[in-house]
C-alpha cells in the first residue's frame, strides 16, 4: 500500500501532462501566448519561460507575399526560439536565451548591493609577558635501567 500512492501519483501527472500536450496541439498555434511564470516553493526563484516570435510574411507556393483585400501583406507570427528568466530572492536576473538553430546567450546581471561598511579596526592586544621556563624534574630513583 505504501508504494502504490507514489506510483498511482506519477501516472497521474503523466497523464495531466500529455493531455494538456495533446490539448495544445489540437488547437494550433496561439499567437497571444503569455509567458509561463514559475515560482517553487524551495529557495523562492521566480523562473519566467517565453517564446521568441517574430512576424514573418506568408508566401504563396511560388514564394510571392499574400496580400488581403486592401493590399496587406498577411503576416504569421512564428516562434524562432526560447527564452528563460530567473530572479533570485537577492535581486540577480540570469537570462537564457536560445534561437533555433543557434547557440545558447546567458546573460547574468548582479543586484547592486550597497557597500560594506569598513571594519572597525580592533585594538591591538598587549603584549604577554613571558611565561618562566618551567625546571627540569630531577630523575626518580629507581625508574628506568
Amino acid at each position: 500500500m505504501k508504494y502504490t500512492t507514489p506510483v498511482a501519483l506519477a501516472a497521474v501527472l503523466a497523464l495531466g501532462i500529455a493531455g494538456q500536450t495533446a490539448i495544445a496541439q489540437d488547437t494550433g498555434t496561439d499567437t497571444d501566448a503569455e509567458p509561463v511564470v514559475e515560482e517553487p516553493a524551495g529557495k523562492g526563484a521566480i523562473v519566467t519561460r517565453g517564446d521568441l516570435t517574430e512576424d514573418r510574411a506568408v508566401l504563396d507556393e511560388e514564394g510571392n507575399p499574400v496580400v488581403d483585400e486592401a493590399g496587406n501583406p498577411l503576416m504569421e507570427t512564428v516562434v524562432v526560439g526560447r527564452s528563460q528568466t530567473v530572479e533570485t530572492p537577492s535581486g540577480n536576473v540570469h537570462t537564457i536565451t536560445k534561437a533555433d538553430g543557434e547557440h545558447a546567450v546567458v546573460t547574468h546581471e548582479r543586484a547592486e548591493r550597497p557597500e560594506r561598511s569598513a571594519r572597525v579596526e580592533k585594538a591591538e592586544r598587549p603584549e604577554r609577558p613571558e611565561k618562566p621556563e618551567k625546571p627540569e624534574k630531577p630523575e626518580k630513583p629507581g625508574r628506568g635501567g
